[in-house]
């Protein structure tokens, strides 16, 4: 016999304002005015005054960084921090670290996580599907890895979205999205992205078929390069092994960046914060382009309330009234979730002004200091993913240059002194310190410690091991190996 029961359950669900404000927030200002353009073209309700032709905001647009300026308390999904670099010192070479670091030139184009939504909602998913996919493209980070794991993605979809999947359902969503383009896409790992680009491949020879192999079952002996061992465990001789780490070597360790290298046309960056020193006095601007000019349709708006007065309406004005009040109230909520987005924008940006003050007043890198997503999220008030949402593709004009804006999050590391030590630094002095090698003598792990001694690093060789892997930095033996 079925026994019924009452059960009581609180659950948090965002509106479509939220919703919109967060798919609004991750776009850059060029994406913003596509955006809106394709809503225009959709609304008739609604109408722009005028293109603005200043790239910097109005003077009464202009933010002055101030400690007690308030926050927005808008609350997003969370989410982690940017996966972490694993790709191998090879490609990390043919990729060659030191070419203009800082001239940043994309084309403007459709934004990386705008065409995986389009993707998306080309996919043939039901709407709950969809909600959980965009949750995942959420998590999806710049260079195409999946930042979160499946069971904490889950979680925030119970939470938030009111959604009760469990991992296996999240995780067929992850499949479908792994599906779209760029290859590699969605994945969790350096194995799993190599994996899902070499299944793709239709017709594959025999070399790709061997490469397959070694991915899926060998991974491991492939990052240590135990090629005798490849070969036995494969049964194949050295010319089929290198033909199918020539194979390997031709795929894209981070299929995001592909994505944003895919056009060569006219390149040009237009930031998003535009940040002056005036003697020590920090201030920054959005750009105009952030709040386009929208207004409702004043002749529409009219005929609103002509039918609405109108006590005896027939069926087709009764249709219209319905139509244009749907259209108004979708229009006043773009205008409203522009006007969110813009007050986001500033009180993040002022907060990491404060933050890192010392490096904006000097363009020193030395000068940078640990910041992560979350100190950014406590000092605002708002979540990680929001604050994950702003920094996405936004670059900051300064006097010393214009750079995306999550080049400032660092994280640090402290030493058995109590030293704390920004990690971007250490790394920075561990590359340099290779660079200069003798390549015939590659240095050891002691005497990189001994070098970044020498610097003000005052770390143990475990702590200098970790961070050269991390990097993808083989042992110097075998960085010998590589330039043989």
């Amino acid at each position: 016999m079925n026994a019924q029961r009452m059960k009581m359950k609180m659950q948090q669900k965002m509106t479509p304002q939220q919703l919109l404000l967060m798919r609004l927030l991750q776009l850059p200002v060029t994406r913003l005015e596509q955006q809106v353009k394709e809503e225009m073209e959709k609304n008739p309700m609604l109408e722009v005054e005028s293109e603005p032709t200043d790239e910097t905001a109005d003077n009464n647009d202009e933010q002055v960084y101030d400690e007690n300026e308030e926050n927005d308390d808008f609350k997003g999904i969370d989410i982690d921090d940017y996966f972490d670099d694993d790709y191998s010192y090879r490609e990390r070479l043919e990729r060659d670290p030191n070419s203009e670091e800082r001239q940043y030139d994309f084309a403007d184009g459709t934004s990386f996580a705008d065409s995986l939504m389009r993707q998306l909602d080309l996919s043939g998913l039901d709407e709950r599907q969809r909600t959980i996919g965009n949750e995942i493209i959420g998590s999806i980070d710049g260079t195409g890895y999946l930042g979160r794991d499946i069971q904490l993605i889950a979680n925030d979809l119970s939470f938030r979205a009111g959604i009760d999947a469990d991992t296996d359902e999240v995780e067929r969503v992850l499949k479908t999205i792994q599906g779209f383009e760029p290859a590699g896409i969605g994945a969790r790992n350096l194995q799993e992205c190599l994996s899902l680009q070499l299944h793709r491949i239709e017709n594959p020879d025999e070399a790709t078929l061997t490469a397959t192999k070694i991915v899926d079952r060998h991974f491991a002996q492939l990052s240590n390069k135990h090629y005798a061992a490849l070969m036995t465990a494969l049964k194949i001789d050295e010319k089929q092994l290198n033909a199918a780490l020539a194979a390997i070597r031709r795929l894209n360790p981070k299929p995001g960046w592909g994505r944003e290298e895919e056009n060569h046309g006219a390149h040009y960056v237009i930031p998003d914060f535009i940040v002056t020193n005036d003697n020590g006095q920090l201030n920054f601007a959005l750009s105009s382009r952030n709040k386009p000019r929208l207004h409702i349709n004043s002749e529409y708006a009219e005929m609103m309330q002509q039918l609405e007065s109108n006590k005896k309406r027939t069926r087709d004005e009764q249709a219209t009234l319905t139509f244009i009040r749907e259209k108004t109230d979708s229009a006043q909520m773009l205008i409203d979730t522009i006007d969110q987005r813009q007050a986001t924008l500033a009180a993040t940006m002022d907060t990491i002004l404060k933050h890192q003050r010392a490096y904006f007043l000097s363009g020193d890198t030395q000068d940078l200091r640990p910041m992560r997503l979350k100190d950014i999220a406590e000092a605002t008030g708002l979540d990680e993913s929001t604050i994950s949402r702003v920094v996405n593709e936004k670059y900051v004009q300064t006097d010393f240059g214009t750079f995306l804006l999550k080049d400032l999050f660092t994280k640090a590391v402290v030493t058995d002194q109590g030293e704390v030590l920004v990690t971007t630094h250490i790394k920075e002095a561990i590359t340099q310190a290779i660079e200069n090698e003798n390549k015939n003598e590659p240095l050891t792990d002691d005497a990189l410690t001994a070098i970044l001694e020498d610097k003000g690093f005052r770390l143990s060789r475990r702590t200098v091991t970790k961070y050269r892997e991390s990097m993808g930095i083989p042992v110097g033996r075998m960085r010998k190996e590589l330039n043989s």
